[in-house]
């Protein structure tokens, strides 16, 4: 007969918070981090990730956002890296875009399980809308008609 684990089993050790009993804490499942999607991202993506994660509240999981400001302010990576993380997120099935973002009004993500599909014909992802580089720009010469 197995003995019943008591409450005091699953308090947080001393390594994991600098409080006793913290009220918010992160769960990534064992069988996520042993996936072929998530061994395959990034230890970029995987951070964006635990970020966008720690916003999540139980009623929030299709309003998640991390802005580039935030990602900037918390020294994570550079535009570029973070940008090439949500591509990598979404195209492994992680997240979803919600509402695209514009101007001053943040991209709203939603976090889904599409990642346990990742390298079947099963997975199905909507690729983020890229916006061209300055360099993709053709640039048009004037041609002077005097």
């Amino acid at each position: 007969m197995k003995k019943k684990a008591n409450k005091e089993q699953f308090d947080f050790k001393p390594f994991e918070s600098t409080c006793i009993k913290p009220k918010h804490y992160l769960r990534i499942a064992d069988n996520m981090m042993a996936s072929k999607a998530w061994i395959d991202i990034s230890c970029f993506a995987k951070v964006a990730y635990l970020y966008m994660k720690d916003k999540f509240n139980f009623t929030n999981e299709d309003d998640i956002s991390l802005t580039y400001k935030e990602v900037k302010e918390l020294k994570l990576m550079d535009k570029a890296r973070y940008t090439k993380s949500l591509d990598e997120l979404i195209e492994h099935g992680f997240i979803r875009i919600k509402r695209q973002g514009i101007l001053n009004v943040c991209t709203k993500f939603e976090l889904i399980n599409e990642w346990q599909y990742f390298d079947t014909n099963a997975l199905k992802v909507k690729s983020r809308v890229k916006h061209k580089s300055k360099k993709e720009y053709v640039k048009v010469e004037v041609l002077n008609t005097d």
